[in-house]
Formats: C-alpha cells, sequence, structure tokens
C-alpha cells in the first residue's frame, strides 16, 4: 500500500488565526459567494444553514480551492442533510461542479466509525468529530476514484480538501439528477443496479454501505451510484453483512414498485461466487 492510502491528518488550525472578521475576509466571502450570481430558493436565506456549514474553517477551505482554481464561485445550497450540504459550484471552465460540504458540528457521523473501523485503507485514526469528518470525506473521495479506474458510474471526484468535497454534477443549471424513487422505474433499472453493485463488489472491491433507491441516479445515460462515503472495502469484517443488506434493500424497492425480482439470497450466492 503506497503513502497516497494511508491517511494521516493534523487537522491544525492555526493558519485560520488570520481569518477573523475583517473587511478583507468579507471581500473573501463575496468572492466566494458573489451576490450579483443565481443564488437557489433557499440558498442562503436560512441562518440555520449558513452557521452550521459557513465556519471560519470551512470559508477558508472553500477560498483556497478558488486559488488553486478548483471552483470558481458558488451558486447558492442545492441540498442540505443531516451530515452534509450540497452546493452548486462552478469551475474556471464554466463547469458545474458538485461542492459537498461535509457538517463538522454535526454528531450523526459517530454512527459512521463501523464504516472505518476494520477498513484497511484507514489505519490511522484519530479522536474527534472534526478529525473524523476530515476523514470520511477523503474515504468518499477515495471510493469515487477507485470506482472511476474500475469503469462503476459515479460522480467524478475532482479535489478534496478537509471538509470539502468537489465532484461532478450530476444535473443541469444547479438542478440534480432524479433518483430512482423519484422516478418511474422498469425491468432495465433493477438489472442495471444489480450490475452496479456487483461490479462494484468484483471490479472496485467495495461494498457501498447504504445502497437504495435514494443514493442512484438516474440520467438518460443510465444510473449512477452516489453517496460513496459509507463504502468499504471487500475485506472489511462487516463487508459481507453491508452486502446483504444492500442487496435486500434495493430489491424490496423494486418489488415495492411491482417488478419481478430474484431472491436477494440467489443474487448474493451469484455475486460472490
Amino acid at each position: 500500500m503506497s503513502s497516497d492510502d494511508l491517511d494521516d491528518f493534523e487537522n491544525t488550525d492555526y493558519e485560520l488565526e488570520k481569518f477573523a472578521d475583517s473587511d478583507d475576509n468579507l471581500a473573501k466571502f463575496e468572492k466566494i459567494f458573489a451576490k450579483k450570481r443565481k443564488v437557489l430558493e433557499n440558498g442562503f436565506n436560512s441562518n440555520k444553514v449558513e452557521n452550521q456549514v459557513l465556519d471560519k474553517s470551512t470559508m477558508f477551505t472553500m477560498y483556497e480551492m478558488i486559488n488553486a482554481k478548483v471552483i470558481s464561485y458558488v451558486n447558492g445550497i442545492v441540498k442540505a442533510g443531516k451530515e452534509s450540504v450540497l452546493f452548486w459550484a462552478v469551475g474556471p471552465d464554466g463547469q458545474n461542479i458538485a461542492l459537498k460540504v461535509y457538517l463538522v458540528s454535526t454528531v450523526s457521523f459517530k454512527k459512521r466509525i463501523p464504516y472505518i473501523i476494520g477498513d484497511p485503507r484507514f489505519t490511522r485514526l484519530k479522536h474527534g468529530t472534526r478529525n473524523m469528518v476530515y476523514l470520511w470525506a477523503k474515504k468518499e473521495f477515495r471510493n469515487l476514484r477507485q470506482c472511476v479506474r474500475n469503469n462503476i458510474p459515479v460522480p467524478k471526484p475532482i479535489h478534496v480538501s478537509k471538509n470539502v468535497l468537489a465532484l461532478e454534477f450530476i444535473g443541469k443549471n444547479g438542478v440534480p439528477a432524479p433518483t430512482l424513487h423519484e422516478t418511474e422505474i422498469d425491468e432495465s433499472d433493477y438489472t442495471q443496479a444489480i450490475d452496479i453493485m456487483t461490479k462494484l463488489y468484483r471490479d472496485a472491491r467495495l461494498v457501498h454501505g447504504d445502497f437504495s433507491e435514494y443514493n442512484v441516479f438516474k440520467t438518460d445515460s443510465g444510473l449512477i451510484l452516489f453517496d460513496l462515503g459509507s463504502a468499504v472495502d471487500t475485506t472489511h469484517p462487516n463487508a459481507q453483512n453491508f452486502l446483504e443488506r444492500d442487496i435486500k434493500n434495493i430489491t424490496y424497492f423494486f418489488a415495492k414498485r411491482g417488478l419481478t425480482v430474484k431472491n436477494p439470497t440467489d443474487v448474493l450466492s451469484e455475486m460472490i461466487s
């Protein structure tokens, strides 16, 4: 395993001391979120979301991503969840970028420890919520990169820094593509979903851990799997338990929608044979 596959975070904030309130920092904020650019509905009108996401460390990280020409600016919030907030950003070449900001203040990340402990790719763990969030962001980036290398349909990862992950935006004009949950589905969707899960296991050597109709985009070019933060290496001690649960969950969804599906036990047997 190369040094690039090891995780070792210092997570020091000494450099953020210079990021105190000032006119200069107001200019930095406006550079990230320009007022003249489009802000989506509920974008920054919610003080609760703004206070959760835009702490000094996150603002500094996003500003540094502009300096590194990863992004040029951010239009606004697309979706807010318990663990992360998704922004619609724009890159230097005008391309749409999804900016996933993991909430450092969230407590639910403590529930994610079982998805990290036991994964041989992540052996250097540090205590503290902030360290866990940083590791989770890096873990999702690496899982996405591992999928791309093995031709698994996922959003292409672009950059990760602390609690901010930049990746390909799946959708148009700041509107994400619909998920399986939000669309009409057919037999082809079921076949694709099982095929993606199988290739994820056999080729990328990963188990998603949270595979469901909520984490699969349905696009004109086919299904695209996302939210890979929970994915574990197939050698993880709970990998097969996670895989069985993923198969049961997605099978139940398609069966509930009226499709004829295989027995989850048979799907598992074929997948791991």
